[in-house]
C-alpha cells in the first residue's frame, strides 16, 4: 500500500535544487507533475501531503509522453 508525502517535502526538494544539468531538470519536472496531480488533478481533502499512489507513473520520465491522461 503506498502512502501519502508531505507536500512541504516536495516544495522544498523542487525548489532547492540546482536546474543545472538534464537529470536536476528532469527531477524537478517530476517533482512539479508529482506536486500538480496531487493537488489540481486529483487533489484530495488534505492540505498537508500528496497521495504517493501517482509517483510510480513518473518512474520512467521519457515514457510519460506516451500516457493517456484524459
Amino acid at each position: 500500500m503506498l502512502g501519502k508525502v508531505n507536500i512541504a517535502w516536495v516544495r522544498r526538494c523542487r525548489d532547492i535544487e540546482p536546474c543545472d544539468t538534464q537529470e536536476s531538470v528532469e527531477w524537478y519536472v517530476r517533482a512539479h507533475i508529482f506536486y500538480l496531480l496531487g493537488t489540481v488533478v486529483f487533489p484530495d481533502k488534505s492540505i498537508t501531503s500528496l497521495n504517493s499512489k501517482f509517483l510510480p507513473l513518473l518512474r520512467d520520465f521519457y515514457q510519460i509522453l506516451g500516457y493517456s491522461w484524459g
